[in-house]
């Protein structure tokens, strides 16, 4: 099946327009996707254990103080890199095809130009901006060092997603997959000769993920370059509507990546108050350990995306009900399994980035088994919203992200420490995903009625 999966390509929209709709026919597809985000999780954990191992925990710190920085970017990227290809196959599977060019171009040329002017608006002011984060005088150094790597190389970071998101939508999941292992595998073998052999610390890791980044844009480059696909930059008067159109529907996605940038300086503080650089260190363990879970709902949401929105364009009705009919079965089950592994395999992959005897690591142990709790219901949460984008429905979208990630999240972060100490900050994350998860089953349900009503989405 995975040989089979990285074969195919434009059978991906065929299986859509002659309704050969089958669960095994579609994980064909989705496993490409799933191992892309699976491997981008996988290098980002490596690259956390290196700064863990071979410098510091201080380091691990600073790197999630400034993590924020890093979501923002990735958010300008991923509001064009999803919304646009998201339209862009509506298009394609309304056969509108020159649209689908300029939906393209607007998409890479925009991301590229706000990317880089809010990159240097932040180099500007990049003392002022780590004060803010939370960089104390400890970490002060590292946090400025990572922070500059990061914005310098802005235009690898919105590239490497735009291109990610475009060569799936093109069909070709595969390749998108191959963007990831080869930025992936640079990455962490880079980690190993700056940070072990050249003993460069956190400058070293920033570097590595920076030619990491580099190598998958140049790839996505090469793709766009030497193979017969549907996207290409037409250089003609933009569509006001296009360009409002794209940043609506990616909207979600950067509203995710914003809202997780301030409820992590939230949870910097927060942990700082009540466990100084210790608690820091564990929320950075935390984090890094959750996209190893969440990557899988993620992978799954996004490797339907494209079918999604294909036989949107396509007015394929009754396919997208059988594309969801499955999603809905996948999230049903899985995400018991995933808090039981979470659970159970807590003490394990903690003391890969701590030791045993720590502060940190009994900070995190207990964080995780808490936090993960989160999972039980956040991967209704995320197909939902992946899947209101899919279909164009940005705004939508928005408001479940907003609330998973923002709203509810917040105000659980003020409440419950208080109360509760660490343990409140490790409930805050369950919590607002539990509760959103009731949001979504119900525009779930009110989606599919009037789709019955209707016959339209």
């Amino acid at each position: 099946m995975i040989i089979k999966a990285f074969k195919e390509k434009t059978n991906q929209y065929s299986l859509i327009s002659n309704q050969k709709i089958t669960f095994k026919k579609v994980l064909y597809f989705i496993i490409p996707t799933y191992l892309t985000s699976l491997f981008n999780t996988l290098y980002t954990i490596v690259d956390g254990l290196f700064v863990a191992n071979y410098v510091n925990t201080d380091a691990l710190a600073a790197i999630n103080i400034v993590y924020p920085i890093v979501n923002v970017l990735t958010g300008i990227a991923l509001i064009f890199a999803t919304g646009g290809s998201a339209i862009a196959v509506i298009s394609l599977g309304a056969k509108k095809y020159e649209r689908a060019k300029e939906q393209y171009t607007i998409s890479l040329l925009l991301s590229l130009i706000v990317g880089v002017l809010i990159s240097m608006m932040m180099l500007i002011f990049l003392p002022q901006v780590l004060l803010f984060l939370g960089a104390t005088e400890k970490i002060w150094e590292e946090c400025y060092i990572y922070a500059l790597i990061w914005l310098f190389g802005v235009p690898f970071v919105i590239g490497k997603e735009i291109f990610t998101y475009f060569i799936r939508a093109d069909g070709s999941p595969a390749y998108s997959f191959g963007l990831a292992v080869a930025g992936g595998v640079a990455n962490v073998i880079l980690d190993y000769f700056f940070i072990v052999h050249m003993n460069m610390g956190i400058l070293g890791a920033g570097l590595a993920t920076l030619l990491g980044l580099a190598l998958s844009s140049l790839l996505g480059i090469v793709y766009f370059l030497r193979h017969k696909h549907n996207f290409c930059v037409v250089w003609k008067k933009w569509n006001i509507r296009i360009v409002f159109h794209c940043i609506v529907n990616g909207l979600s996605e950067f509203v995710d990546q914003i809202a997780i940038a301030i409820t992590t300086i939230a949870f910097n503080k927060t942990a700082f108050s009540l466990a100084g650089e210790n608690g820091i260190a564990a929320v950075s363990i935390i984090m890094y350990l959750q996209f190893l879970f969440i990557g899988v709902y993620f992978g799954y949401s996004m490797g339907i995306s494209p079918l999604l929105s294909y036989a949107y364009g396509h007015q394929k009705n009754e396919v997208c009900n059988k594309l969801e009919r499955y999603s809905h079965s996948f999230f049903s089950l899985v995400p018991i399994a995933m808090y039981i592994l979470a659970y159970l395999v807590a003490p394990i992959i903690v003391s890969l980035f701590s030791s045993t005897d720590s502060e940190v690591y009994s900070l995190a142990l207990n964080g995780m088994r808490l936090y993960s709790l989160g999972y039980l219901f956040s991967g209704i949460n995320i197909f939902t919203a992946i899947r209101l984008t899919s279909y164009g429905k940005g705004h939508l979208s928005s408001i479940i992200t907003m609330l998973r990630s923002f709203v509810l999240l917040l105000l659980f972060l003020f409440m419950l420490p208080q109360y509760f100490g660490m343990n409140g900050l490790w409930l805050s994350m369950p919590l607002s995903e539990m509760i959103t998860f009731f949001i979504s089953i119900l525009i779930l349900f009110l989606q599919y009625k009037k789709r019955r009503v209707n016959n339209i989405d």
